[in-house]
């Protein structure tokens, strides 16, 4: 009688681990054709691949769940986002699978052609570049007149044009005031 017992208590424990994992099945979003070999990574640290139907077996306890492959964006899902039992993985479309470069000799040879410098950069770069020796006079001068002069006048320049747009003003107002006035009988 105990065995009965045992093994039905033991049975009961079975199902409930079995009952406790939903079957979830990876699919193309375009396709909508089954993907095999999709990694399927728990936040527990659960890792499995998807067989070649595209199904899996999720444990019902999880905070999160990333799919990962090669030829599909990276996709990660919360329990709350598991509504049926079907994932929608959508391909990369922008990514080259492969790059095959064939002569290595003829691109170097090509990059070679377009690097090459001008007919006219060619003549300038054989032309002497005379740097003449001693202080520069004249950047001399027009750092002094910068200075010195050139503030003064600027200040000056700045003066003159503040006053003229005063004088404006002021005889702006003084045609309101006028219009203002009552008419001077004689």
């Amino acid at each position: 009688m105990k065995q009965h017992l045992a093994s039905i208590g033991l049975l009961l424990v079975v199902s409930l681990a079995i009952a406790a994992q939903r079957r979830m099945i990876v699919v193309d979003a375009e396709t909508k054709v089954p993907v095999r070999d999709v990694q399927v990574f728990t936040s527990e640290g659960q890792d499995q691949r998807t067989a070649w139907d595209g199904t899996f077996e999720v444990p019902d306890s999880f905070s999160r769940l990333n799919f990962r492959h090669p030829h599909f964006e990276q996709r990660y899902l919360l329990p709350s986002e598991l509504l049926g039992d079907t994932i929608w993985l959508l391909p990369k479309t922008n990514t080259l699978g492969e790059v095959i470069i064939w002569g290595r000799r003829r691109f170097d040879e090509r990059m070679a052609n377009i690097l090459k410098p001008s007919a006219e950069q060619a003549l300038l770069d054989q032309l002497p570049q005379a740097v003449p020796s001693g202080p520069n006079v004249l950047a001399l001068a027009g750092w002094l007149y910068e200075k010195t002069i050139g503030k003064i006048l600027a200040k000056r320049s700045r003066s003159k044009k503040h006053q003229k747009a005063m004088r404006e003003k002021e005889e702006e107002y003084q045609r309101k005031w006028d219009m203002l006035k009552p008419p001077q009988s004689e």
